[in-house]
């Protein structure tokens, strides 16, 4: 059997892992023979070769007593060695190898996630790991999870957290009933998200970048309303940022616990109606910056207000001013959507008047002594 699966690995590029899985391991399960079978492995000179992979073999056989188990890594490994992994496709291999061992809770776990991404990949070993208080076998499928998590990249991969305002927005909208991941992204366009903010402020980050084309330093952009060169602007914001983070977060604190002390009747989230009034009381410092805008803001068009004020994409490069508008007219569409950007925008707002204020002379003690007229 072994001659005849290398025989036949030796005379195509590549081979399907799944194929051989059903077959070879349930006809020989305690055969050492499967580590011969190893998805997309190519031939050369009459040798398999293995492409680079990241999770050695005797890390797994230390850390898992679980046959069934191993084996399920063993096929990912194998899978995974045949270059980057996509979470779609981690996803799809931790169903598949390792989601029938699992009992019928954690099932149910594996059954819940239906996006794929990395950080949904980590709440599902979360998710495991709680419901394996007493169950060993399902803590190594959780540990099997997060070793996937891990160690389909190299250096291994960190979680990464959404922004605290990202996260606060989508559990209170969970709280009215409204469902974000149905509207989150354009449907056109998956791949952009609207909930995704510049480091420094709160406009959408240029494509495969942390900053806005505002803070990215070297871009040589100019503003009509913002003269200064881009390191001058990406300098002051970093200045700025440690101040801005706190400020969203006590934003974010007070508004939670005003929202739950109302038992869940505060208007915390974007308003439909009276929206200047909320503007004004909620988002003070956006209202106050909005200048005439204010009088012309009407339920109607505040969104469209808004947007042109906070996320307008003149002077922007080609790629991104198309990047801005797909956002402009989904929140346009989905008025919800507006609520991180506002809330990003008014700790902005805040965090540089304060430093405005603690500026220059203005600062207790700055300036030259005073001297004493005698």
């Amino acid at each position: 059997m072994c001659s005849e699966i290398r025989r036949i690995l030796l005379t195509s590029a590549t081979v399907i892992v799944s194929t051989i899985y059903s077959f070879y391991v349930l006809q020989y399960p305690s055969s050492s023979c499967y580590l011969v079978v190893l998805a997309f492995a190519t031939a050369k000179n009459g040798h398999l070769i293995i492409l680079p992979l990241y999770i050695e073999d005797k890390t797994i056989l230390t850390k898992f007593t679980n046959r069934g188990v191993v084996y399920g890594l063993r096929f990912i490994k194998a899978v995974a060695s045949a270059g980057a992994v996509t979470p779609a496709l981690a996803l799809r291999l931790i169903r598949c190898y390792l989601r029938p061992l699992a009992s019928s809770e954690g099932r149910a776990a594996f059954d819940k996630k239906k996006k794929a991404s990395w950080d949904n990949i980590y709440f599902l070993y979360s998710e495991l790991g709680f419901c394996s208080e007493n169950d060993d076998n399902l803590w190594q499928i959780a540990c099997a999870v997060k070793l996937v998590h891990s160690h389909t990249k190299q250096p291994p991969r960190d979680l990464k957290f959404a922004p605290i305002e990202v996260n606060t927005f989508i559990q209170h909208c969970g709280f009215v009933h409204l469902s974000i991941p149905e509207i989150r992204h354009p449907k056109k366009h998956r791949g952009i998200d609207p909930l995704q903010f510049c480091e420094l402020c709160w406009r959408q980050p240029l494509s495969g970048r942390k900053l806005c084309g505002h803070h990215a330093p070297s871009d040589p952009l100019t503003f009509e309303n913002d003269k200064r060169t881009a390191a001058a602007r990406y300098k002051e914001g970093l200045r700025q940022k440690e101040l801005l983070e706190k400020t969203i977060n006590q934003i974010l604190t007070r508004e939670t616990i005003k929202f739950h002390e109302s038992n869940f009747q505060d208007q915390m989230l974007f308003p439909k109606q009276d929206i200047a009034a909320w503007l004004a009381e909620r988002r003070p410092a956006v209202w106050l910056a909005l200048g005439c805008g204010q009088y012309d803001l009407t339920d109607e068009n505040a969104i469209k207000i808004l947007l042109d004020f906070l996320h307008n994409p003149e002077g922007l490069p080609v790629q991104a001013k198309a990047l801005y508008s797909t956002i402009n007219i989904h929140i346009q569409a989905h008025p919800a959507l507006i609520w991180p950007m506002l809330v990003r925008a008014e700790g902005w707002y805040q965090s540089r008047e304060l430093m405005t204020k603690k500026r220059g002379g203005k600062r207790l003690g700055a300036g030259r002594p005073k001297e004493v007229k005698t």
